[in-house]
């Protein structure tokens, strides 16, 4: 392999799950994802996005500790199954089903995932990746509106494909799939923007 080549270009026909996982890590962070075959890659997460996204995974993670809930709430984390995989900005995963060695959480065991759109996601995560998770019967998605103001919008999935439930942009009590509450608090994660 020449100085110039990576990993990616050497590859021959569609893509692994186990293909991708054995990649090494990007030098600039971008994260990589796959969808039957295809190679997906996207930049790394500014700061904007790492901030609502620390600040949210907080408000699930407590309200499900204090419900006594199953679930772990993570970051960017990789889920995964037979030939998809994703890194969602945040999951909320059946605890029963992952070990401090799991490499990629089953999308099946997924109670909640969520997307913080940037200007580069824009249509993964308001059309495909929403498709896709409720395909695999994720019960619930949120996407997080950065611009021009800060909200969450809550999916329920229904039938095969997810409904809008609520656009969040102040405070509001959402239950997650029926197994806990979360107080969300969305102007709150504007604040910690501002800094």
């Amino acid at each position: 392999m020449s100085v110039t080549e990576t990993p990616i270009d050497g590859h021959m026909g569609p893509w692994t799950v186990e293909d991708v996982l054995a990649l090494p890590a990007h030098p600039a962070r971008a994260r990589y994802e796959l969808v039957d075959g295809v190679l997906f890659m996207s930049p790394a997460p500014g700061l904007a996005h790492q901030i609502v996204s620390s600040a949210l995974r907080r408000q699930i993670d407590t309200a499900s500790t204090r419900s006594g809930a199953r679930f772990l709430t993570a970051g960017a984390v990789m889920v995964a199954s037979d030939s998809r995989l994703f890194i969602p900005d945040i999951a909320v995963v059946d605890r029963t089903t992952v070990s401090r060695g799991t490499l990629a959480a089953p999308l099946e065991a997924m109670l909640l995932l969520g997307e913080i759109v940037s200007p580069f996601t824009r249509a993964p995560d308001r059309i495909l990746k929403p498709a896709l998770y409720a395909q695999a019967k994720v019960p619930a998605y949120w996407r997080v509106e950065l611009e021009p103001d800060v909200c969450v919008v809550v999916h329920e999935l229904e039938g095969g494909s997810y409904r809008e439930v609520a656009t969040i942009t102040g405070t509001e009590s959402v239950e997650v799939a029926g197994e806990f509450t979360v107080d969300l608090d969305v102007a709150g994660l504007g604040r910690e923007l501002e800094g």
